[in-house]
């Protein structure tokens, strides 16, 4: 079966098995069958369910007609992150990414897997959307299907995928909040001006419709909020075949906000629009690293060798007019030092030795700040002077439902800023109660400090910072 490759659709119950065909105007599903980890034998407990699945796949379908495979994993399973940079370079964002992703992911000691794209280009800084992934994970996947003789090509959040499958569908649709609802999770996705600019994933047994309808609505107020925009999404419901709860969260938002689109596809819809060896642009593939495609250097050897012998005449003939280049450079360098030397007196004329205008300057900058910022814990300290701990904790309390599993375990209230500590469930929990704190007008900013599992007890520990 030449063409052929393995698609997986993974969520906490179980694995969807289809062998592909891909062919020249179309895909088909030549075999594909569906097993739950509850249908796993008892003997098989000891195993990862993953593994254990995998065997039982392997029983049922002939994999050896595959080499290749895409993987749509449960985005419940993916920390989806927006980040401003001050660069728009990918390679330099690739460099730097895993350091400034550090303290955002939820657990700090795992090791990730990461993917981004770029929102915005700035002046001073530059929006991305990234997703990240425990790289355990990805390599349990590598490992198994390896055994086969199958390597996976794409790993990417299903949900997230659909949207971007509708986005290239529908492109005279450009500014929209997409909800994929499946049996077991939603997510949520804004796709702002063709680009997705924000995603989320949620529980189904979470929310009820008109719970979930409010936190789209917080979502989308959320972003516009973030970027200073005032952006109105168009809302599109989508989901494979019939789905109850689909219907209902359609209804709701219907009633509640005369908006939204139901869309409604096959399946496997998405997974026969996609291949293996094709790049779809915005859509998050975890195969990065030593998980990527196989090496270019194998691949591209006569085309590298070629190069070579270019760039070897090609750098003789720089080399020959680098020398005068270089002098250019020199004076103009000097001259802009010089500028820099007459700037830095003329700004700052207490200051009669300078042996490095740029750092002095930068040290000079940075002290101006912290006395602005002092000042400006004065007035925080002045508007808050009246107000008294039993409204701060009244305001909390009336904001923050029981219905949420919440322990607090710190409350430190000092020059206007609230530091709350506590812990719940689940990560999902600690952005909703964020997000209801927010919605206080009593509350001018929430950030979460941190947040991390507690493998003792099996919950979320946080640490919100909210400012007066």
């Amino acid at each position: 079966m030449a063409g052929c490759f393995l698609g997986l659709e993974l969520d906490t119950h179980g694995i969807k098995a289809m062998i592909v065909e891909s062919g020249y105007k179309q895909a088909l599903i030549k075999d594909d069958c569906h097993i739950l980890y509850e249908d796993l034998p008892d003997s098989e407990e000891t195993l990862d369910p993953f593994d254990a699945v995998m065997d039982m796949v392997a029983q049922q379908i002939d994999l050896q007609v595959c080499s290749t495979a895409i993987i749509f994993v449960s985005p419940l399973l993916v920390c989806f992150r927006n980040i401003a940079l001050p660069f728009d370079s990918e390679k330099k964002i690739k460099q730097i990414l895993t350091f400034e992703l550090e303290t955002l992911l939820p657990v700090i000691s795992q090791a990730y897997i990461s993917d981004f794209h770029l929102l915005a280009i700035g002046k001073e800084s530059n929006l991305i959307l990234s997703a990240s992934i425990v790289e355990a994970t990805v390599e349990k996947y590598f490992l198994k299907l390896g055994s086969f003789g199958i390597k996976p090509l794409l790993v990417t959040p299903a949900g997230y995928s659909s949207a971007i499958g509708f986005l290239r569908e529908n492109k005279d649709v450009s500014t929209f909040a997409f909800l994929h609802v499946a049996d077991l999770e939603i997510t949520l996705v804004l796709v702002n001006n063709l680009k997705p600019s924000a995603v989320r994933a949620f529980f189904v047994s979470q929310y009820s419709p008109e719970e979930f309808a409010v936190c789209v609505k917080q979502t989308i107020m959320g972003f516009n909020q973030r970027t200073g925009s005032d952006i109105l999404f168009d809302i599109f419901v989508h989901s494979h075949g019939d789905n109850l709860v689909a219907d209902r969260i359609y209804t709701v938002l219907k009633t509640k906000y005369q908006t939204g689109l139901r869309v409604k596809t096959d399946a496997t819809a998405q997974l026969l629009s996609m291949s293996p060896d094709k790049r779809v642009k915005y859509l998050f593939n975890f195969c990065q690293g030593q998980y990527g495609s196989s090496s270019f250097v194998k691949t591209y050897l006569p085309n590298i060798s070629a190069g070579v012998v270019l760039f070897v005449i090609v750098f003789a003939l720089f080399m020959v007019g680098s020398g005068v280049d270089n002098s250019k450079l020199n004076k103009q360098i000097a001259a802009i030092d010089n500028k820099a030397v007459s700037i830095f007196m003329a700004t700052f004329p207490d200051k009669k030795k300078v042996q490095d205008p740029y750092l002095q300057m930068t040290a000079n900058v940075r002290e101006a700040i912290k006395k602005s910022g002092n000042r400006g814990d004065e007035d925080r300290r002045i508007k808050n002077k009246g107000l008294k701990l039993v409204q701060i904790m009244g305001e909390l309390s009336k904001t923050i439902p029981s219905s949420i599993d919440m322990e607090t375990s710190r409350f430190l209230f000092n020059n206007g800023r609230l530091v709350l500590s506590g812990s719940t469930d689940n990560f999902n929990n600690v952005d909703n109660i964020k997000s209801k704190i927010e919605s206080s007008d009593l509350f001018e900013k929430v950030s979460i400090s941190s947040a991390a599992a507690d493998k003792k007890d099996n919950r979320v520990n946080f640490k919100f910072i909210i400012e007066m």
